[in-house]
């Protein structure tokens, strides 16, 4: 019988893989774009919030139903991480679920383009495609752990994967306003193209070594599973630590306080400041734009502080974030400034959170930890897109002021979590 004990700890891919960083780096940036340019909140945000909205006749509520359906699949990242550090596809530990990732996602989006009226294959096509870009998603993660504890860049490659995911969100949003006064297929064509260059820069870029693969031909299929079972377990004890807890409380409570970046301010700026489907994507687009400067500023930060400092600052930079939009107004300009400095702000605090989380993520686990911990800040998304929404619609009786405020001041209360990190984890500088 062949020998069913899988490596103990894991081996991480990174140890087995290019020994460059660029390859890696390049492809990991690619996957991050694709992934987060083709989400509903990216290039579908104001498409599909025109058809549940304006075509559909839902309220905000309701569409934030639908929205947070559609994003279930991003709570079980997890299983994603367990399967694409346990089980190898096509003879790869990460190229094949790239590759799969990007074709199934393309496949479901053109199918959306097919059903734009039928609400329950619409949310339906839109569940299937999250599931195919979480896989995605995750293997990416997988990919910026491992380079970026073997290279110690965790600070400058979740910079570079912040950038990579602020250039989706902008660029979608951007096109998604140009594209929303028409057929929903136009929206699926143009989610196409991203997601086939993350197709072949996997196939052309990521060379893993056969050992990474474990292809075992030799075990039948009983022998196989007790393996991929066996493999599993260690998976999930490497990442069961307590070092990863206080982190997963920190993420998931920044995501978890009720947003008003949601359907409501979607309702807000296009029923009360009768703002046009194509200038709120550009008002979107242009924060995002400015946000991608924030990757630039933690790059050079991160060698010249603790994190457990740029931490604290990253509490005050999300409440902070929400205060500009206080003034927010039908006056474009005053609203393209608004977007900007918030949108910025806002970006620049999630990256030392980003950071903790791969700082925080066990060696060997790198794609299950880290998306255990993107899990955890994804379930606190969900929850916050809908009672932010909520509150607005019910409690406060569409007073976006009110709703703002409770935003930035429960917030505040994070700063908890960071005294309580350990310091193994915080105290030192990126490099050290």
């Amino acid at each position: 019988m062949a020998d069913l004990n899988p490596p103990t700890p894991p081996i991480p891919a990174s140890d087995q893989s290019d020994p460059r960083l660029w390859p890696v780096a390049t492809v990991m940036a690619t996957g991050v774009f694709a992934t987060t340019f083709v989400q509903l909140q990216g290039l579908g945000y104001l498409p599909f919030n025109a058809i549940l909205i304006n075509r559909m006749k839902l309220n905000s509520d309701q569409a934030a139903t639908f929205i947070s359906l559609s994003m279930l699949p991003w709570t079980f990242k997890i299983i994603a991480g367990l399967l694409v550090d346990s089980v190898p596809l096509f003879g790869s530990r990460r190229r094949g679920y790239l590759m799969l990732s990007a074709f199934t996602a393309a496949v479901l989006w053109m199918l959306m383009g097919l059903v734009p009226g039928n609400y329950h294959l619409l949310l339906a096509s839109a569940i299937g495609m999250n599931v195919a870009i979480v896989f995605g998603s995750t293997t990416s993660g997988g990919l910026l752990v491992e380079a970026g504890q073997r290279f110690r860049v965790s600070g400058r490659l979740s910079s570079l994967r912040v950038f990579a995911q602020n250039l989706g969100v902008g660029v979608g949003l951007f096109l998604g306003g140009l594209l929303a006064d028409y057929a929903l297929g136009w929206t699926s064509a143009a989610a196409a193209l991203p997601l086939l260059c993350m197709f072949f820069a996997a196939w052309f870029l990521l060379k893993e070594h056969p050992l990474t693969a474990r292809a075992d031909h030799g075990r039948g299929f009983v022998e196989q599973l007790l393996y991929v079972s066996l493999s599993i377990t260690r998976q999930i004890k490497n990442v069961l630590r307590r070092e990863m807890l206080l982190p997963a409380l920190l993420l998931f409570f920044i995501q978890f306080v009720p947003t008003f970046r949601s359907t409501c301010f979607y309702e807000y700026q296009s029923q009360t400041l009768k703002y046009s489907d194509a200038a709120i994507g550009t008002l979107n687009s242009v924060g995002y734009g400015v946000a991608l400067l924030s990757s630039g500023v933690y790059a050079w930060w991160c060698r010249r502080a603790s994190l457990r400092t740029s931490l604290y600052g990253a509490i005050f930079l999300v409440a902070l974030s929400a205060l500009p939009y206080l003034l927010y107004t039908s006056y474009l300009p005053r609203a393209l400034a608004i977007e900007g400095v918030g949108t910025f702000l806002l970006y620049l605090a999630y990256l030392p959170l980003f950071d903790l989380a791969v700082r925080s993520t066990p060696k060997g686990s790198e794609a299950l930890g880290y998306s255990l911990l993107l899990s955890v800040w994804n379930i606190g998304l969900m929850i916050s897109v809908k009672t932010g929404p909520m509150l607005y619609q019910r409690v406060l009786h569409h007073d976006m002021h009110q709703l703002i405020w409770i935003n930035a001041g429960v917030t505040l209360a994070g700063v908890v979590f960071v005294f309580l990190l350990p310091k193994n984890l915080v105290e030192k500088r990126e490099g050290k």
